[in-house]
Parts: C-alpha cells; sequence; structure tokens
C-alpha cells in the first residue's frame, strides 16, 4: 500500500511538472525586459535598390532594425500580451515609420501580469535572424510567425533607437476623432467624465484659483514665464521640435542620471532618454517611469532658464524632484502643487502646450504625461516621445491612462476655459 501511495505520488508530481513546463512553454517568456534594449537602425545599401512586391504607392513606409539582444515578441490573447517567442539577438525587424505604441496587460516570465506605461511597439514584422540562429527560424517559421492573428508585438524600449537624437520631431497632424476618444472626450477635447470630487479633495485651497501675472512681481513672473517656455520648446508637438531636447546617446543618459543623483547636476538635453534608459533601469521600474520622465522635463526646463528646481523642490517642503520620492505618479502631482503650481480642472479648464497632465487625480498607480497642443488631445509621455494623438487612441488605453482629469501650470500662466 504504502509502495503504491509512492508512485501514485511521483506520478501527480510528474503530471504537475509537465503541465507547468507546458503552460511555461506557450504562454511565458523566458526572460523580461529591463528597459535598457538596443536597437540600431539598418540603414539602406547606398546605391542598392530593393523594390518589394508588397509596397503599392502612398502605401506607408517601414523601418528596419536589429535587436541589439535576444526579446520576446508577444501577442494580444483575450486583452492580455502573450509570449509568441523569443526573437534571438541579430534579428532584424521591420516597424512602419507610423509605428503606434499600445498600453495592454502583459505577462512576465513568472507567468504575473503586469502593466506597462512604456508599452509596446506594433505592429512588428520578423525579416531575418542572424546565420547561427537560422536552422532554428526557416523562412517557414518566419513567415508563419508574421500572419499571428493580431500582429505581434515588442517591447517600446527600443523607441528611442526608431527616433534617432539628431533632426526634429514632425509636427503631429490633428487626427479624425475616433470612437475611443469619444466615448471619452468631446470633439473640442473636452472631457465627458468629470474627476472634480477627488481633484477638489486632493486641491481644494488652490484649484482653479489662477494667479494674475501682473500681481507678481517682475522677477517672480520673468521666472515663471522664463520655466514654462522651457517646457513648451521641448514638447510642443504642433511645430517642428528639436529631438535633442528629449533624445541624447544612452551612455551619455545613463551617466546623467548618476551626476545628478551624486553631484546635483542637471543636464539640458536628453530627458526622455536619461529618464526612461537611464534613472528608471537603473532603479528598476523601466516599465513605468512615466513620473520620472515627467520630472527630468522639469528639471532640465529649470536648468535650461536658469533657475535652481531645488528652490522650489526640496526636503524642507516634502517635494524633492528625485526619483526615490517623485517617481511616483502621486508625489509627482503632490510635489508641483507644494512648489505653487496651480491645478486646474480639465472638465472646466483647456489644458495648454507644456501643462503637466494627470490620468483621474493624479494619483498612484496612474499615468502623468505633458500636453503637446493647446487642448491636450496631443501628448507626450514615456511611450510616445514623438507625439501621441489622444483622438485616434483606443478606448481601453484611454479609459487606463488618457483620462484627464486635473493639470498644472506655472503661477501667471493661466488656461482659458472651454
Amino acid at each position: 500500500m504504502v509502495g503504491t501511495t509512492n508512485v501514485t505520488r511521483m506520478i501527480l508530481f510528474l503530471s504537475l511538472t509537465g503541465l507547468m513546463a507546458c503552460a511555461r512553454s506557450n504562454d511565458w517568456p523566458s526572460l523580461d525586459e529591463s528597459g535598457d534594449e538596443t536597437a540600431s537602425v539598418v540603414e539602406p545599401t547606398p546605391g542598392v535598390t530593393t523594390p518589394s512586391p508588397e509596397k503599392t504607392p502612398g502605401a506607408p513606409t517601414t523601418q528596419k532594425l536589429l535587436l541589439g539582444q535576444a526579446m520576446t515578441v508577444r501577442y494580444e490573447k483575450a486583452g492580455i500580451l502573450e509570449s509568441k517567442i523569443e526573437l534571438p539577438e541579430g534579428t532584424q525587424i521591420e516597424v512602419p515609420s507610423n509605428y503606434e505604441i499600445k498600453h495592454l496587460d502583459f505577462r512576465n516570465s513568472s507567468g504575473a501580469v503586469e502593466r506597462s506605461s512604456t508599452g509596446f511597439l506594433y505592429p512588428v514584422k520578423i525579416i531575418s535572424v542572424a546565420s547561427q540562429y537560422q536552422s532554428s527560424f526557416p523562412q517557414s517559421k518566419i513567415e508563419s510567425l508574421n500572419q499571428t492573428q493580431g500582429g505581434l508585438f515588442i517591447f517600446a524600449s527600443i523607441v528611442g533607437n526608431l527616433e534617432g537624437t539628431e533632426g526634429n520631431f514632425a509636427v503631429v497632424s490633428a487626427a479624425v476623432p475616433g470612437a475611443g476618444f469619444l466615448k471619452y472626450y468631446n470633439p473640442t477635447g473636452k472631457p465627458k467624465f468629470k474627476y472634480t470630487t477627488s481633484v477638489t479633495k486632493r486641491f481644494g485651497p488652490r484649484l482653479n484659483k489662477g494667479v494674475d501675472a501682473n500681481s507678481l512681481s517682475l522677477p517672480e513672473k520673468e521666472k515663471w514665464q522664463s520655466i514654462y517656455n522651457e517646457l513648451k520648446k521641448a514638447v510642443n508637438r504642433t511645430v517642428e521640435t528639436p529631438k535633442s531636447y528629449l533624445m541624447t546617446d544612452k551612455t551619455k543618459a545613463t551617466q546623467a542620471s548618476i551626476d545628478f543623483e551624486k553631484k546635483g547636476t542637471i543636464s539640458t538635453v536628453g530627458a526622455w532618454t536619461i529618464a526612461t534608459q537611464g534613472t528608471a533601469v537603473r532603479h528598476g521600474f523601466s516599465n513605468v517611469p512615466c513620473a520620472e520622465f515627467q520630472s527630468e522635463l522639469l528639471r532640465q526646463a529649470y536648468q535650461r532658464a536658469g533657475y535652481r528646481v531645488t528652490d522650489d523642490f526640496n526636503n524642507t517642503k516634502g517635494n524633492p524632484l528625485i526619483w526615490s520620492n517623485s517617481a511616483a505618479v502621486v508625489n509627482f502631482s503632490m510635489a508641483l502643487y507644494k512648489a505653487g503650481w496651480v491645478a486646474w480642472d480639465s472638465t472646466l479648464y483647456r489644458p495648454l502646450v507644456g501643462a503637466f497632465l494627470m490620468n483621474g487625480s493624479g494619483l498612484t498607480p496612474g499615468h502623468t504625461y505633458t500636453s503637446a497642443s493647446d487642448d491636450g488631445m496631443i501628448i507626450v509621455d514615456n511611450g510616445a516621445p514623438q507625439g501621441r494623438d489622444l483622438r485616434k487612441t483606443t478606448e481601453k488605453t484611454i479609459s487606463i491612462m488618457y483620462q484627464t482629469g486635473v493639470f498644472f501650470l506655472p503661477p501667471g500662466i493661466n488656461p482659458p476655459v472651454w
């Protein structure tokens, strides 16, 4: 009887082990991207033309990238991004020049479901793998992967390589409002939802209490206007804007992150790369660096304008602008408030370019982003440094991340009513 029991237990153990192995091979990736992934842009060979039969006049252009390390491609299943396959280092992929960043829950290598404000690049097409992996990735397998229903997704940490560091971000042309947008916003950009109760509870004493610029002393007026102007220079997507404000070399970005923490040195360029591929990677929150990116934008705006950020954001006020405090959305929003920035109810007032926007009432978990147009319908965030038009963003993504309930502007910069 004892022998039979042991045999039964062994069979049960092997069965469960087998089931776990099957579940892992089907859905769970073997690695988790850390946010420091690299991909080099594949430039066309000079003098060589490679016509593609799939291309038709007027079709979207594409960009090829070479992965600098192994990365997982995913597919959507019941609203969650599941692992499809791990692509080896040296894989060449292709994405549209007008690629999308989607923010869906994803399953990590432990089988747990996570959310990423960095998002996933979509749609991805696999072109080829390095020669040493071709036996495992014959062309028939690549073609089959590319036919995955709903398309393939890859972690958007490589967006910086797509955008590069030279030249300008293009103007984001206003899109026709889609059904997802219109569920939450009017065509003008005015919200159909309200977070007035929670916003008033958090920021009531100064909510919507604008400051007359003429009531400020000349030095104060110049300070706030200068800082605001520098913010607009970095995030305005209604005009061409230099990429250098947000993008820089990854190695330089990591050093800039270290220098700020050790010496208090603040860079004047590369805010996106420093925050998302420097600070967030170094401290282990690469999936959710939204508030750190906004903090870096703000630090750099102060620096370029010639003011000390520590005058307004410091331990005495309880609002230091450093990742250990302000990388949480709830703390970043309160840091702005304690620094004297004015909170505005988005159902009553129209966000201006450069305003810091908050999903809901600016709590954690949540999302924070910057208005890139004078109506809040185009935004810049860690997943879209090039700009995102909310009018063509999906209903689900808006519901989770882009219900702007409150926004902040410096004193003396007052938004118009809707």
